[in-house]
């Protein structure tokens, strides 16, 4: 399984796992990175510059800039397909549409990266993984994931999948 990493697992893996008191953790993620298992997007990279808190996470993530890849061509035709859809047109980037809507994109800051998450998972048949949860009707990761049937999940069910106990 390849895993897709959104900007809130990042997060949470470096501000609550830290790689000094968690070394097994960090073998073991650093064996799926090793083993091409874990990708991510250049907007994600993009959203840690802009909010680095000096965790180790702009470092790092500077040090496997492979895992943030440009937008293919298939993520890119998929893109429109989430924007087709009237509920989640929204959260589809302007640059991407075919249209010249002027819609508002959501508030969320993170929310310029999801779209292009999904798509990326979408074309590799990999996993969302995200720290977002379906809250009511609100378009979240996995309520997109839901309806295009992707794969998703928070990073303790990476943990999970991967069998890892610490």
């Amino acid at each position: 399984m390849t895993y897709v990493i959104d900007t809130s697992s990042w997060q949470q893996l470096f501000g609550c796992y830290r790689r000094e008191r968690f070394p097994t953790l960090w073998h073991q993620f650093g064996e799926l990175v090793s083993g091409g298992s874990i990708t991510s997007i250049k907007h994600v990279l993009r959203e840690i510059e802009n909010r680095d808190k000096n965790n180790g996470e702009l470092q790092w993530s500077n040090a496997h800039l492979e895992l943030f890849p440009e937008v293919s061509e298939i993520e890119s035709q998929f893109l429109r397909e989430i924007y087709a859809v009237p509920r989640f047109s929204h959260v589809v980037p302007a640059e991407i549409r075919d249209d010249d809507s002027d819609e508002e994109q959501d508030e969320d800051p993170d929310a310029d990266a999801d779209p292009f998450l999904i798509a990326r998972a979408n074309a590799i048949d990999g996993m969302v993984i995200t720290q977002e949860r379906m809250r009511g009707n609100r378009v979240r990761i996995p309520s997109i994931c839901r309806h295009f049937d992707i794969k998703c999940g928070t990073l303790d069910d990476l943990m999970e999948r991967e069998n890892w106990s610490f």
